[in-house]
């Protein structure tokens, strides 16, 4: 009787560690994915993008939580047509990243951007947990 009892209070504890383990990793897995937001840029004015657009949107960005993983117009083509200039931002989750883009601070520097370049291609991806 006695290790019928020890045996009912292991298996007892063992579902209790499983159940624990299994909340775990439920809680890991909800947090949401790094976003990344990807901009390739053709400059047209070196100047007004410089001087001009580049300090106001990295204020917006960084202040917004932001932080820069590439910022280059040194890329090399391996397949398809390289983009002139590539900026990589990382952002804790895509509805930090929507909310810096929407933001009137970054809208503000829009006018500036337009006539820094001849054109832009931005897009967001989510990362991987």
């Amino acid at each position: 009787m006695k290790t019928l009892n020890m045996l009912a209070l292991a298996a007892l504890a063992g579902a209790g560690i499983g159940a624990l383990a299994v909340e775990r990793i439920h809680a890991q897995s909800a947090k949401p994915p790094a976003a990344y937001y990807v901009v390739e840029i053709d400059v047209a004015n070196e100047d007004i993008y410089n001087k001009q657009w580049s300090p106001k949107a990295d204020e917006t960005i960084r202040a917004a939580g932001g932080v820069y993983l590439v910022r280059s117009a040194n890329i090399e083509r391996i397949e398809g047509a390289a983009p002139k200039r590539l900026l990589i931002t990382k952002w804790d989750n895509l509805d930090k990243l929507t909310s810096w883009r929407e933001s009137d601070a970054y809208m503000k520097t829009l006018p500036l951007l337009d006539k820094a370049v001849r054109s832009v291609r931005s897009y967001a991806v989510e990362g991987v947990n």
